[in-house]
């Protein structure tokens, strides 16, 4: 537990999000009879979709000798153990045991899996490590109207930190030079003023995108001015909302879900109002999917990989410029979530 004198320290952070959904598969990748696996937090994780719809999560290790579940099948509508056929259900109860005829209950109880619980939202699969819940999922209604076009995208992986992916996100300086031919062809390196909100959930930013008056290539819908809504939901839930002149809007979502404290998966999807006058919606798919890996390779290349939790003075950080605002926002604010959260938390 941590108190009002307790020092935030680089565990802290992975001790809360244990308490809060995280996506492991998209859903579209987990079809009814398949089983896959994922890391999330340092925890191997199975994670299967069983014939009747039903999800399971559970810890990566048949009870028996520890074989990678992730690495076995449905059968006969159980999750069957590759190594010694021992058959779990949706719940993670062992219901056979092939070397003994008539497994004994208590058998039977012990073998039970360590289960997570498991949702499926947004066309995602989502975990939460913790009995205890810290931060729901947040609610975006675009993601889930009819009138909408909305994809999920394959997800992304990053060799860094969660946090450092979410800065990048963020940030709004970087356009003109990290996405120089695509997101930033008229990207103005001069950020306008920010109208930022903060509330016990995160942050919200609402500003114009930074496009030049005249540029030299005229710019493409994507790249156009418009107004741009980042809404934080902490610890690592970030929405983008782009509203354009003509009316037309998106809704981009990431969130980068922690592997290690240096890497991260990062989940996202995009929704588009009717009518959107601009490129198909398998063409915004793909050039955001290339703003993404440029991306990718600006958070890879920075030191250290992951942003600490508890900068010191005279340390990493010091030189800090208007545009890095909004990163000092969710600098603040995730600590002061982690502090809140470890206070309220049960033991997991």
């Amino acid at each position: 537990m941590a108190t009002e004198s307790t020092p935030l320290s680089e565990e802290l952070p992975f001790q809360i999000l244990r308490s809060t959904w995280q996506p492991v598969v998209n859903s579209a990748d987990l079809p009814a009879g398949k089983v896959t696996g994922a890391t999330l937090l340092g925890e191997s994780l199975v994670v299967a979709r069983f014939p009747d719809g039903s999800l399971l999560a559970a810890r990566n290790a048949c009870p028996h000798k520890g074989y990678d579940l992730s690495k076995s099948h449905i059968c006969n509508g159980r999750l069957q153990c590759g190594y010694h056929g021992w058959r779990f259900n949706s719940a993670g109860e062992c219901q056979d045991i092939p070397s003994l005829v008539n497994p004994p209950a208590n058998k039977l109880q012990l073998s039970h899996l360590q289960n997570f619980p498991v949702q499926e939202r947004y066309g995602m699969i989502w975990v939460r490590l913790s009995e205890h819940e810290s931060a729901p999922l947040p609610e975006v209604p675009e993601f889930e109207n009819p009138d909408w076009t909305y994809i999920v995208a394959p997800p992304m992986r990053f060799q860094s930190g969660y946090r450092r992916e979410i800065e990048n996100y963020l940030d709004m300086s970087h356009f003109a030079f990290a996405h120089s031919t695509t997101l930033g062809v008229a990207a103005n390196p001069i950020i306008p003023p920010m109208k930022i909100e903060e509330y016990e959930d995160g942050f919200l930013m609402d500003a114009p995108f930074p496009a030049l008056e005249s540029p030299h290539e005229q710019p493409g819908k994507l790249q156009e001015a418009h107004r741009r809504r980042q809404r934080c939901y902490l610890p690592n839930f970030t929405t983008i909302r782009q509203s354009f002149a003509d009316g037309d809007e998106r809704v981009l979502v990431h969130i980068p879900s922690p592997i290690s404290r240096e890497e991260c998966n990062v989940f996202w999807a995009l929704a588009i109002s009717p009518g959107f006058r601009g490129p198909a919606p398998e063409s915004q798919v793909e050039f955001a999917s290339a703003v993404l890996n440029e991306d990718r390779e600006m958070c890879e290349n920075q030191i250290p990989h992951e942003v600490p939790v508890n900068p010191v003075k005279g340390g990493w950080g010091v030189l800090v410029m208007p545009g890095d605002t909004l990163a000092n926002t969710f600098q603040k604010t995730h600590r002061q979530w982690l502090m809140r959260s470890a206070k309220q938390a049960v033991p997991v």
